[in-house]
């Protein structure tokens, strides 16, 4: 699985990064979990304050296009973030610590 960043741009108003993303793979698409690792890893970031909104298949290609954010701060994250979002990026977490 290889991750490309094509844009990546602050925004100071809600103190984030927000990165647009490719991933080449092979076999099935990756999961939220493994995007958000493996990019929270070249980003050199806290994977708790990264957030992967969106993946999305690209149709008959081994393609995936993403979207994705890194706050500054766990405060600001949370004010922003709609609830369902914290949970798809929350519920991966939660599952490998049960298991």
């Amino acid at each position: 699985m290889d991750i490309k960043i094509v844009s990546e741009r602050y925004n100071p108003l809600l103190c984030r990064k927000e990165i647009r993303f490719i991933v080449d793979h092979d076999g099935a698409t990756p999961t939220f979990k493994d995007v958000k690792l493996k990019l929270a890893a070249m980003l050199n970031a806290n994977k708790d304050l990264l957030i992967v909104e969106s993946i999305y298949q690209e149709t008959g290609m081994q393609r995936v296009r993403g979207y994705a954010k890194l706050y500054d701060n766990e405060d600001m994250l949370k004010l922003v973030e709609r609830e369902h979002i914290l949970r798809k990026n929350k519920i991966e977490e939660e599952q490998e610590q049960e298991g």
